[in-house]
């Protein structure tokens, strides 16, 4: 994964800016992953799959001319050619006009073995490295989605209404990644078996305020105080530092860094 450094947090271009962190030394970075590392998995994964096609093609050939069942093999028709003389042959000597000699068709029925178990090996490796591209590919749509839910929940703990410890983001982390799932480029939450978690409205999908405020109903010793519903008065003070309307009127940014910086 790749890390890029901003000087500031204007410099950082829109697509990403959510995601920016501000260091110790005041300049904003980015965590991202590599796009063409991903894309280079899916093309080798698809050309698998074209490579797949081709030999199930030559197979049925193969076992519509010989009867027998084989990945693939070179020469497929020049081998047709041969196998049907060798029927030829064997019809001869059943009439009579020839003295049967099988050693041609043992050599024969050897090298279809030797070819046979030659290309089951070159399938079983084209698997292999089928396998290893996905979960490669896999692992890093699940570092990529893992970093956009994180960035989704530190900037929810940061909202006036949530008022989470900055402290207390990571005890509900783990919980976040298995509830919230990437679809679109979206967060959606899901049950266990799939179904779609809808927010207040029973209309869309829960958000990951909504979430942290029932987190807050059940763990209210991961907030800061609070009056109410999670929500401060607009001349009360949050956890004796700021008040409500001052910190409604930060930016997100600006939120994140007073989190951090009170966090108790």
């Amino acid at each position: 994964m790749t890390t890029l450094t901003y000087n500031s947090l204007g410099e950082v271009p829109e697509g990403i800016r959510e995601f920016a962190k501000e260091g110790e030394d005041g300049k904003f970075s980015v965590k991202i992953a590599a796009a063409d590392k991903i894309t280079e998995f899916r093309e080798n994964n698809v050309l698998l799959s074209q490579q797949r096609d081709a030999m199930e093609a030559n197979v049925a050939r193969y076992e519509e001319v010989t009867g027998v069942k084989i990945a693939e093999i070179e020469g497929l028709d020049d081998f047709a050619k041969a196998l049907t003389a060798l029927r030829e042959t064997e019809k001869k000597v059943k009439d009579g006009n020839l003295v049967e000699d099988t050693s041609l068709e043992e050599a024969a029925a050897k090298r279809v073995s030797d070819v046979t178990n030659g290309f089951k090996e070159q399938l079983a490796e084209l698997a292999r490295d089928r396998d290893s591209h996905r979960e490669r590919a896999n692992k890093a749509d699940e570092r990529a989605d893992g970093m956009l839910v994180e960035n989704a929940v530190r900037l929810a703990a940061s909202d006036p209404d949530v008022a989470m410890l900055d402290k207390a983001v990571n005890l509900v982390l783990s919980e976040a990644r298995a509830l919230f799932r990437v679809e679109d480029a979206k967060l959606v939450p899901k049950s266990s078996d799939g179904t779609t978690l809808y927010g207040s409205n029973g209309v869309d999908a829960m958000t990951m305020k909504e979430w942290l405020l029932k987190q807050r109903e059940a763990n209210e010793f991961l907030f800061k105080g609070s009056k109410g519903g999670g929500a401060a008065g607009a001349s009360d003070t949050i956890a004796g530092k700021i008040s409500a309307a001052d910190l409604a009127a930060m930016s997100p940014q600006q939120r994140i860094n007073w989190a951090r910086k009170n966090a108790a």
